[in-house]
């Protein structure tokens, strides 16, 4: 006999019971949901866009931009105030993980309250969205919507040939603020485009994301089932419509029918199907004609030199500009910088000061770089630089003769300069590495001290506190030396200083819309003189099978055996009643040009669903709910949006600038709704318990990746190398026997590797990371467009009891024992500091120091085991895991 599972029984039966009646008013209704007529032609998602008015509100001091006013007059019509703004101490935290998925410093933070400039805020938020990570959080987003994954799934769950370029290309894209018409585009037909190029090429691997089975039953059916995973994560994922749906039927609860589905599914038809890799693998630099790569390249380097001259011309301006406002002491101080900057020596040369090095000239372990190494309990020999014996001009005081030498050298800082200066004197080749990071390498000799230029990386690289300095070099002929000093500068040099002086102050002399143009030029630039690839450049990208796609059909039941009438591709009617137009192929085309066609009627700015989808999907990731809950789902059984002139106010904003994203967070993050407190309110609880109407901010979880990148960084150990192959993490041995193959073909990277961030961690679909899997890991078998946040035992057992918490328990005490000396009390003190960006709050510290005393007094630890104890705990601490 059947029954329902127990547990289930009666959610079952309601759920089925909730869903009839909802067919049922539907069914018998006067105009049906499920065919286009007045009802669904008004229904809200499907009204064409316009720009509402802005509602007139009484407390227009609350108001900071329109967007406060429609919250707080949908607050006031509910008889509700909206919360008290946040600490600063809160504000900071908030912003740091919301935009770069790490925590601040105590420093960090400690330098916004201390900032009491009007617009102290606005430059924080502007600092943080200019960070490279910045990308790696925001991208993760999008990347459980198109649910990234490096392996096909299945038994044999084989890999993705370099699919994590796709990756790569949606960090990049968030950081470079890619506009989001293009974003589509690039994605959706990049190979088919006029200025095609690697980066859209790249975008197409969203055409290879899916499961694929290598060895289906039913070819031409697994076939189709690929097309059905395309059309889904493109309807859901751009234009918020459950499409597929209507697969085997016609919809029952939207305006779709099966005729819809398989038109739509028809723009897709002449894609190439999945393999292992011979088909869907291309090798970049070999596409196209080569006088047409030379001529890019060519136009490429004319497009540089004039985005160089043009933003030289307008910082020019600026320097005229800012001198006559500041009666020259600005520019004045933009102009001298180089020269009046004070320098302070963290390493130094022999010449400023003695410096010791930890060093060794017998290879040592893998890990020699990484910031959690130390060299003096490696048993290295501790030396007086320069190393080596006599060059021109100079003279060792440590001897080295050797073909190789690797050294260590360490630094304090409590906080993080404006830039770096590094002088080395190198024979032969050195690779220079900071907390883990390499930071620069040269090659062949010098015969004195030169300045050895750092990026954007060093600066990154930084931490307060201990920060790892690592060298290794290789000498071929003789002639050893090595030296090298690094000093932190408090200004950056003139170019630096005035874009960052544009960017801080620049509404004080330009519009909103030339700051914009000089952004957009100044990341134009950026994107261009990033260094391509030499030689083979591989990636997994979209294929057709030529100009003409077979004829699609209606395949009754879904079965694709079965063929029912012929469609041609088309946009689904309640959205759109024009008749795509494919154009006729080009002179050395090799693709049907439908995927074009499709991705310019998405970004139209008429289109009623993309921009509200995109706007919805960045509110969603700022305040933890979409103003529409179903971000995914914008029809019937979709939720209804709670602020729908909001949202279209929004959404017309969005397009009208520029389709970016960063502009978009600025409106938002700018506003007193975004800087609310998520304290509770006895009114707004009672009336509005699930804050619907925003009136206070809502409290979160750290996800999966946050807390184990945040765990890192409070170690030191966090290595912020960007893009790249996928490092695979540590799994035990059990989880490694979980696979369907022996030993789960994983991956043994290096220590330093793992210490990368999580977004970089090999995604196999049959063997997941547990400290992700445990946190809520998005679903990679299917769009996920929100994470569900669990709270359930297996994540404090993790916490608690798991080698990787433990492990970093350890070096995180070791980090505390190298930064504070004295007694144990203001150990567990800077630990507090530190795992929740803010000076220790006296009631934790004191039961901290009970639970250290009882260690030690009633468990016999000694200071050093009581301290590691102490570190695991902090590591669980809610202040650490939930951001306010």
């Amino acid at each position: 006999m059947m029954t329902f599972p127990k547990p289930y029984s009666f959610r079952c039966v309601f759920s089925l019971f909730l869903s009839l009646i909802f067919l049922s008013l539907h069914i018998f209704a006067e105009d049906k949901i499920t065919e286009i007529n007045e009802t669904t032609k008004n229904h809200w998602s499907h009204l064409p866009l316009k720009a509402p008015p802005v509602p007139a509100v009484k407390n227009l001091d609350w108001v900071k931009n329109p967007i406060d006013a429609f919250i707080l007059s949908k607050l006031s019509d509910n008889g509700l105030k909206p919360n008290p703004e946040a600490s600063k101490s809160e504000l900071a935290r908030r912003a740091y993980l919301n935009l770069t998925g790490l925590a601040p410093t105590p420093e960090q933070v400690a330098t916004f309250v201390a900032d009491n400039s009007p617009d102290a805020w606005e430059k924080l938020v502007n600092s943080l969205l200019d960070k490279p990570q910045y990308g790696e959080k925001w991208a993760r987003h999008w990347l459980d919507v198109v649910r990234y994954a490096e392996s096909n799934g299945f038994e044999r769950d084989s890999n993705k040939p370099h699919i994590w370029r796709y990756r790569d290309w949606v960090i990049d894209a968030y950081n470079t603020d890619k506009p989001y018409d293009r974003f589509i585009m690039e994605q959706l037909a990049g190979d088919e485009l006029e200025d095609s190029d690697h980066e859209s090429m790249i975008a197409t691997g969203f055409f290879r994301l899916m499961q694929w089975d290598d060895e289906p039953v039913d070819r031409l059916q697994a076939r189709y089932d690929v097309l059905d995973d395309i059309v889904r994560v493109t309807t859901e994922g751009f234009l918020g419509m459950t499409l597929g749906c209507a697969r085997c039927h016609d919809s029952k609860v939207d305006p779709i029918k099966q005729k819809d589905y398989f038109s739509f599914m028809a723009f897709f038809n002449g894609v190439t199907n999945n393999d292992k890799g011979r088909g869907v693998v291309v090798d970049l630099n070999q596409l196209g004609d080569p006088k047409k790569r030379e001529e890019q390249q060519k136009v490429r380097q004319d497009r540089i030199t004039d985005l160089s001259n043009r933003i030289a011309a307008i910082e020019k301006i600026a320097k005229v500009r800012f001198a006559k406002k500041d009666s020259n002491q600005k520019a004045q101080k933009v102009q001298d910088a180089a020269s009046s900057a004070d320098e302070s020596v963290l390493i130094a040369n022999y010449r400023k000061r003695e410096q010791k090095w930890f060093y060794t000239t017998e290879k040592p372990s893998d890990d020699w770089s990484a910031v959690g190494f130390r060299a003096k309990e490696a048993k290295w020999k501790l030396g007086t630089a320069p190393f080596g014996g006599s060059v021109p001009n100079e003279k060792g005081k440590t001897a080295w003769n050797t073909p190789d030498i690797w050294l260590q050298t360490s630094f304090q800082l409590t906080s993080i300069p404006k830039a770096l200066r590094m002088q080395v004197y190198h024979d032969e080749d050195a690779e220079i590495y900071l907390n883990g990071q390499e930071i620069a390498s040269t090659k062949g000799f010098v015969t004195k001290y030169v300045d050895v230029a750092l990026d954007q990386r060093a600066l990154s690289a930084l931490q307060t506190g201990r920060n790892v300095v690592s060298v290794h070099v290789h000498n071929k002929g003789g002639g050893q030396f090595f030296d090298l000093s690094l000093e932190a500068k408090s200004a950056q040099v003139a170019p630096v200083e005035i874009a960052k002086l544009i960017e801080d102050r620049g509404a004080e002399i330009f519009s909103e819309d030339q700051i914009n143009t000089y952004r957009k030029f100044v990341n134009d630039l950026k994107k261009l003189k990033t260094p391509q690839a030499k030689g083979p450049l591989q990636a997994m990208v979209v294929k057709e099978f030529g100009t003409n796609a077979e004829q699609m059909h209606v395949h009754y039941r879904g079965n694709a055996n079965v063929k029912g009438d012929p469609v041609d591709p088309g946009f689904p009617p309640i959205l759109s009643d024009i008749k795509p137009q494919i154009p006729s192929p080009k002179p050395g085309q090799k693709t049907t040009g439908r995927r074009t066609v499709l991705a310019k009627w998405m970004t139209d700015p008429k289109n009623p669903r993309t921009s509200r989808v995109a706007v919805n999907r960045v509110w969603q990731n700022h305040f933890g709910k979409g103003i529409c809950a179903s971000s995914s789902d914008f029809g019937y059984l979709g939720d209804e949006p709670t602020h729908p002139e909001l949202l279209d106010w929004l959404a017309t904003e969005f397009v009208n600038k520029g389709w970016s994203i960063k502009e978009l967070q600025r409106m938002i993050m700018f506003s007193n709704t975004y800087k609310m407190s998520s304290r509770s309110q006895e009114e707004g609880l009672a009336k509005d318990p699930q804050n619907k109407l925003v009136w206070r901010f809502n409290m979160r979880r750290m996800s999966a990746e946050e807390i184990r990148d945040n765990i890192l960084s409070v170690t030191g150990q966090l290595n912020l190398k960007m893009g790249g192959e996928s490092f695979y993490s540590k799994l035990d041995e059990a989880v490694l026997a979980t696979s369907s193959t022996k030993g789960g073909k994983w991956g043994n990277s290096s220590p330093e590797e793992r210490n990368r961030r999580a977004v970089y961690i090999k995604i196999k679909r049959s063997l997941k990371d547990p400290m992700l899997q445990g946190f809520d890991f998005a679903d990679t078998d299917a769009p996920c467009p929100q994470r569900f946040t669990t709270t359930v035992a297996t994540q404090a057992l993790n916490l608690l009891n798991s080698n990787f918490v433990n492990d970093k328990a350890a070096i995180f005490a070791k980090r505390l024992e190298d930064e504070v000396n004295g007694d144990i009390t203001e150990r567990i003190k800077r630990g507090l500091e530190i795992v929740t960006s803010k000076p220790a709050n006296p009631e934790s510290l004191k039961i901290a120091q009970e639970m250290v005393k009882t260690l030690k007094n009633e468990h016999g630890l000694d200071d050093q085991a009581a301290l590691q104890r102490f570190c695991l705990v902090a590591l669980n601490m809610n202040e650490f895991i939930f951001v306010d």
